[in-house]
């Protein structure tokens, strides 16, 4: 596993104010200024005066899994082809996100149902994304394209998903996974 500066600034410095420069001496970087930018940004240091900085506890930092999840739900959404949520992820949406199911805390997975014929294109859209559409991330998210000849969907709060006739069958065919999703769906949410 690689050193980060991030590991660097947390070793050296811990809750300690420190200065652009003593990190540019610390680490040789000559843009020590755009790198504590960079690290202000992901939430990992923060300015607390002119040129001075200090770590903020894991306590204070965000939760970076949430920005990631929400850019590539955008990404998704904003696609130019037809598609619509299904498995895991329209049974969220139908519950109006009080049903999550998830391999692991630290992975998300999107389901959307695309048009066969437009499977390339969404291949391409997502590498140029950065957004994987393969199972094997353990970590971040990837987007599990299901193919079809034709999507029916509904848009609900803005986003398509498959019709509810469709995510109640899903969640019949799968009690162990989806166990009281149903009235979840039932007490939720309306067209």
């Amino acid at each position: 596993m690689t050193l980060t500066y991030s590991d660097v600034i947390i070793s050296r410095f811990g809750e300690n104010e420190f200065t652009a420069k003593e990190l540019a001496i610390l680490t040789g970087n000559s843009r020590s200024a755009k790198l504590l930018s960079e690290l202000k940004m992901r939430g990992i240091v923060e300015r607390v005066d002119r040129g001075k900085y200090r770590v903020l506890p894991l306590s204070e930092r965000p939760d970076t899994r949430i920005m990631e999840w929400d850019r590539v739900r955008n990404i998704i959404t904003h696609a130019p082809w037809k598609k619509a949520w299904t498995g895991s992820t329209a049974v969220e949406v139908w519950t109006n996100g009080r049903y999550k199911i998830s391999p692991n805390p630290y992975l998300r997975v999107f389901h959307i149902i695309i048009l066969k014929s437009e499977l390339d294109e969404w291949r391409k859209y997502l590498r140029r994304s950065g957004i994987s559409y393969s199972g094997k991330k353990r970590v971040g998210c990837y987007v599990d394209l299901k193919c079809s000849s034709k999507v029916n969907s509904t848009i609900i709060t803005g986003e398509p998903v498959i019709t509810k006739n469709e995510v109640l069958k899903l969640i019949r065919n799968h009690p162990g996974i989806y166990a009281g999703a149903c009235e979840l769906i039932e007490s939720g949410i309306s067209i």
